[in-house]
This record gives C-alpha cells, structure tokens and sequence, in this order.
C-alpha cells in the first residue's frame, strides 16, 4: 500500500490502487459510503497565487476538464471534485469509482488473449465515442493505454479512465513522459512532450491493435532504459507488424476450428482503420476523436460491405438458405393475418362506442383510457377477439420484443413514417399519450441514434424505437425535446467546420504531395483519408482527385453521383483536369470500351458531345496537353474516331 495521507476535508484516503510514472491512484472514500478513485500527481504545486505558472496551468486544464461532465457520457469516467492535497499539496482529480476489470486485465487468463471481433468492434465504437466527447470540449487525455480502459460490470460499459496528464503543465508533462512505464502506447510527438488530438488517436490505434493481434506493435520486453529507448525509437520510425500474422498466431487453443476460421475474418476497413491510426505524422492520421467515432460508426454499419469480406461456408450458406425459406414462408402468413386484423378494425371503426352515452352523442374522443365506465357485453367479445388477433400478429414470441413496460393505447398499425428526429433535451421522457399527465419514468438522451416519428399529435410525437442493444421503447415524445435529422446534420457540419483547423497553402501543397506520393506506392485508402479531409476545405485538386477515384470504383462509399458532385465541384472552382475528365465522360458516355479501358465503367454518364467538347476547348486553351491530344485524336472538325488509350489521365 502507497505512503497514506490526508487528499482533503471529507475525503477519506484508502490506499493505493495503482502507481506510475504521471501519478499515483487511489481509493477514496466520501463521507458516508460512497467510494470513489482519486488520482494525484506527482509534482506539488506550494503556491495558490494566479502568478504561479504551474497553479494558473493547473486552473486553466481543470475548467476545461469539468466540460466533460457538462454532457454525461457513458463511455466517460464523471469527474467529482479537483484540487489540491491538504498535505503535500499535490494536484488531484476526484472520480467516480468504476467496478470492473481493465483492458489489460480482459487479455490475461483466465480470459483469451486477443478480443472477438464482434467486441472488438463494439469497443472500438466505444472508446472513440469517448474521445470525441473529450475532444469536442477540447480536453486531450494525453494519456490512452490498455489500463485506463474499463469495462463497467454494472452497465457493460467500456469507460475512459484517468484524465491526470491532462491537468498537468506542458513542463510537468514533458518531465513526467521522461519516466513514463506506458512508453508502449505513446505516439511519437509525445518524445517532444507535445499532446495533440491526433495523440489520442495514435494511442487508441495501439489499443486496438493489442486487442486484435495480442500484443501491442512495439512490446517493451524489459524495464530498462535501453529497452525503452528502442521502443520509443519503434514509434517514430518503425512501420507497425503484421496484424493479422499475429492476430493468426495469438487465438487460442481451445478455440473450434470453425471459431478461429470466423475470427481471422476481421474486416478490412477495421485493419485499414489501426494502420491510419498508427501514422507517424500526426496530420495523416484522423484529425481527432470526432473524426475517428463518425469513420467507425459508418464504416461498423455498412453489414454488405462486411460481408463481402466475410465469405459464409458452404454449410452455413445452405442452413442461411434453409431458414430464409422459412421465414419467408412466415413472412406470409403474418401478412394475410395483419391484412385481416385491418379489415376487421376498417369495419369496426364506425361502430365502436362513445366515450360517454349521452343524447346527441359527441364526437369521439382520443383514445385515452378511462376509468369508471361500463362497457357493453358485446364489445367484450369483440375486444377479446382483437386482443387475439394483436396477439397472434404482433405479439408472438420470436417476432417482436416489447419491453412490457407501461402499455401505449395508440394503433399505429402500417403507420407511414412522419419524418426522423435526434433528441436534443437533456431527457427526453417517454409518454403513454399526447398527454402531460401520462409521462414514464422512461426516457432517452442526446446520442446518435435516430428516432423515426410514425405520428404527430397535440406538440408529441408517437414512436416505436429500438436501440443498439436490442431494448425497445414505444411512446410519445415531446416534439420540443426534438429536432429533425437535418436540423441535426447541419448542426454537427456547422460544429465540424468551427473544429476545422485552417491549414496554410503550404499545408495543402505538402499533404496533396503526400498523398500523390501513397497512390503510387499504391497506399490508395491512406490517399484517399487525405484527399478526403482536403475535399471537406473545398481544396480543388482534393474534390478532384477523390471524386474521380470514386468514378474509377477506387474509393470505397462514395457512389457516383457523389463522385461525379466532387468533380465538377473541382470544375467549378477553374481545375483544369476536372474540366478535361468531364469534357471525356461527355463525349464518350456512350462508348462502353473506352470506359472501360479508361477505368470509367463503374457508372452510367450523360452524353452530351457539345458540353464535353466546351471543357476539353477549356482545358486546352488552358495548356492541358492531355486535353490538347483528346481534340486532336476526336478530330472534331472531320468526324474522326479518337485512340480509345488516350483517356482523360
């Protein structure tokens, strides 16, 4: 147990959960019962004036850090409390206590030593959303290894711990990564004591990685500085192992055969998503945590795209064909019964009781529940055969899984959608009518998951949602605890391009350079990640070159008429070889051979012969040479039939 002392007036210092070289960690105990984790650093700060440069530093990385908490996140550990020890006055961080193992605890027995994919993926998702909250607050954790990743036993949960060396002065920090034991997961700017929010991303990268091949990509097989120095050399030149040679090697024994197969099928985008994290150049890796969450939220969610890198067994396959048939023949059956259960409610509707038997009788009312009335022997029956039919079409084991909570008396039955929102109030309570006085104590929070509205009443709005785990909610929402995706979207490109950082022309040049560089060397995905990113500054050779690669089916998600948006974006903005592409996909649309020996056959163009023939006059008079010998092989002023060799490139 580490040196006991007192952190400060009603927290109770309960020894040592773990040392290193940014700190120590303790368990702490509140007054009362509540226990909770306190991280103190190792160097003091003796003077509380704003002159002192290590207190103002200090004040300056705690503000930022309580916006963490402003926003509750699952995946993020809640900062309680900061300050200064009452003895020794060592800086430190209150936090919440997570019960659970850590990464590094999860890839030692008795657990297996690499993750599933599945998991893989779910923690992947998890802990950069982790990261894009932090850094949208602009806090870097500086700090991202295998043992500052908890699993919540009481949420299932993945939890970003350990925010010390993000509190810490940049001297503190540069003096503090010197003795560092995590040498492991640093990226290479951290050498200089530098933390950017590329940083964390290199550090996840690593993360990942250990938990797909079993190790991490540069081990440190002893504690010795010699040691220490070849692995921090490693980072900053050695390109990283063979992931999937180690990933093959790491699975464990007492793994099927049928299982190892199933696990060494990892997705391509999931590989390609660890080498562009793992970049030594800070710029050529995802910008920060928002980037890298959107890239896999997108990426973990196209299933065709996974499974054309996934093929099934032939076995498998037949037993897929055999259950679809299955359901299928199902299928139908459930049809013909929900077209009658909506028969039968057309020829009822009409018929049904009013809510009060007064003379005239009122209008109907809505379809609220109420208590003290007598219903009619008959209607008796015909609810019981309603509920019958509802049970057989919508209630039957195996078809829809209700949570059972407060039931809803809305029919929303073959309901078109109205529309999809995003939440946006901090709890957006479910209600089992357009009614204030019937609220649950269900409700959903501000994440990604959209609500799709089935109906639009009275300010609510009736949905029937289910989340990524499965759990399902049917209720009505309060519209102003709303907005709809697109007020969404525009918000979060609005919140992306504030984020932005705006590179300098010099900037633009070196990474287009880089990236003509990796397409020769045929690194095409790390080309694409930055003409991507230049695309997104409206940079015009970026728009260019990434939307023709997409027209060349060379960038994977960018379907055609995006691409074919890119490029004339670029034509737009005066770029030349844009001009030149489409004045040939103009005039040669309809010619399938010279698409296809020009790599254009992927998408079907418009030909339009005087519109091509006007950019590819543009681009000559340009000094296109390439343009020049287009004109020159259509020999437009004679009818000639151009080389299909000399295409657009």
């Amino acid at each position: 147990m580490g040196k006991v002392f007192t952190i400060t007036a009603g927290l109770e210092n309960m020894g040592a959960l773990k040392t290193g070289g940014q700190g120590s960690v303790y368990k702490g105990r509140r007054t009362g019962e509540i226990i909770t984790a306190v991280k103190l650093l190792p160097t003091p700060i003796h003077s509380e004036s704003p002159e002192d440069k290590h207190y103002a530093a200090f004040l300056s990385e705690v503000t930022k850090l309580k916006k963490v908490n402003e926003q509750p996140n699952p995946n993020v550990v809640r900062i309680l409390s900061s300050g200064l020890t009452e003895s020794g006055s060592f800086p430190y961080i209150e936090m919440e206590f997570v019960e659970g193992p850590d990464l590094e605890e999860l890839l030692r027995p008795p657990h297996g030593p690499v993750f599933t994919v599945k998991e893989a993926v779910r923690l992947a998702d998890q802990l950069s959303n982790a990261l894009a909250h932090c850094h949208r607050v602009g806090v870097k954790h500086g700090d991202l290894k295998s043992n500052n990743v908890k699993y919540n036993v009481q949420t299932g949960n993945y939890v970003l711990l350990d925010f010390g060396l993000a509190i810490m002065s940049d001297e503190q920090r540069r003096t503090s990564l010197r003795h560092a034991g995590a040498i492991e997961f640093m990226a290479p700017e951290q050498n200089d004591g530098r933390i950017l929010f590329p940083t964390d991303v290199y550090s996840f990268g690593v993360i990942l990685f250990e938990l797909l091949a079993g190790q991490v990509p540069f081990p440190l097989r002893d504690r010795g500085e010699t040691m220490r120095t070849q692995v921090m050399l490693a980072h900053m030149e050695t390109p990283p192992p063979d992931l999937m040679e180690l990933r093959r090697a790491a699975l464990p024994a007492d793994w099927s055969e049928e299982k190892k197969q199933r696990e060494l099928q990892v997705p391509q985008w999931l590989i390609d998503t660890v080498y562009i994290c793992l970049q030594k150049d800070p710029e050529r890796r995802f910008r920060d945590g928002v980037m890298l969450h959107d890239h896999i939220v997108l990426r973990s969610t196209h299933k065709a795209e996974d499974a054309s890198t996934q093929p099934v067994p032939d076995i498998a396959t037949a037993r897929l064909q055999q259950e679809n048939a299955r359901l299928q023949e199902e299928n139908s059956t459930l049809r013909q019964q929900l077209e009658q259960l909506q028969q039968f409610r057309r020829e009822t509707a009409d018929r049904r009781p009013f809510a009060e038997p007064v003379s005239p009788p009122p209008p109907p009312p809505p379809p609220v529940r109420r208590k003290g009335r007598t219903p009619w022997l008959s209607w008796i029956v015909v609810l019981g055969v309603l509920a019958l039919v509802a049970w057989i079409v919508i209630g039957r084991p195996g078809i829809s899984s209700g949570s059972g909570g407060d039931a809803d008396t809305t029919t929303t039955t073959a309901a078109t959608p109205i529309g999809q929102f995003m939440v946006k109030a901090a709890r957006a309570y479910f209600y089992n009518e357009p009614d204030p006085g019937t609220r649950r104590e269900a409700y959903m929070v501000p994440s990604t998951d959209v609500v799709t509205g089935l109906r639009e009443e009275g300010g609510y709005i009736y949905t029937d949602f289910t989340n990524n785990r499965g759990q399902r909610s049917k209720g009505w929402l309060r519209r102003r605890d709303l907005m709809t995706l697109d007020e969404w979207n525009a918000r979060q490109r609005q919140q992306q391009e504030e984020q932005k950082p705006k590179l300098t022309a010099d900037e633009i040049s070196n990474q287009l350079a880089q990236a003509r560089r990796q397409l020769d060397d045929g690194q095409v995905e790390e080309a694409l990640f930055i003409y991507r990113y230049l695309a997104e500054q409206e940079v015009p050779e970026a728009l260019y070159e990434y939307g023709n690669l997409g027209l060349q089916k060379r960038a994977a998600g960018v379907d055609c008429g995006k691409s074919w948006g890119y490029v004339q974006k670029a034509a737009d903005k005066g770029h030349i070889p844009a001009k030149r592409t489409l004045g040939f996909l103009y005039v040669f649309a309809d010619n399938p051979e010279v698409l296809r020996i020009n790599n254009y056959e992927r998408c079907f163009y418009e030909r339009n012969v005087y519109k091509g023939t006007q950019l590819l006059l543009e681009a000559v008079a340009a000094g296109d040479t390439t343009a020049r010998r287009l004109v020159d092989e259509l020999s437009l002023n004679s009818g000639g039939q151009p080389d299909p060799q000399n295409g657009p490139q």
